[in-house]
């Protein structure tokens, strides 16, 4: 068989597909300055979905839309790829960090 076509040395991507993921586009790399550690986006908005195909990819796929906040223009969709216990720890965390932020609101009182 023809070297060109057999995949020996290709990495297994089936493996990634069942970790806790984070894929970011390539667009945003040129978003970010060489004389910058880095740059502020803004969440734009939020979803996701649960795939009926488990076995290509985490079960849960959440899609975050980020914009840019200065002069520049442009949207990249960061996608994260969970399995079910980290969607659920994930979702725990962000309600409590929720519900302590509300707490310290409400006692520091009415803003002046």
């Amino acid at each position: 068989m023809s070297t060109e076509l057999t995949r020996k040395n290709l990495p297994a991507r089936r493996g990634l597909f069942h970790r806790n993921t984070m894929a970011f586009p390539r667009e945003l790399r040129q978003a970010i300055p060489d004389l910058h550690a880095g740059r502020v986006l803004e969440l734009d908005s939020i979803n996701g979905r649960a795939p009926d195909f488990s076995l290509f990819g985490p079960p849960v796929e959440l899609k975050l839309v980020v914009k840019e906040t200065g002069k520049l223009k442009g949207e990249f969709v960061v996608v994260m790829g969970l399995q079910i216990d980290a969607a659920r720890k994930l979702a725990a965390t962000l309600t409590e960090l929720a519900d302590q932020a509300e707490q310290a609101a409400t006692a520091r009182g009415p803003a002046a």
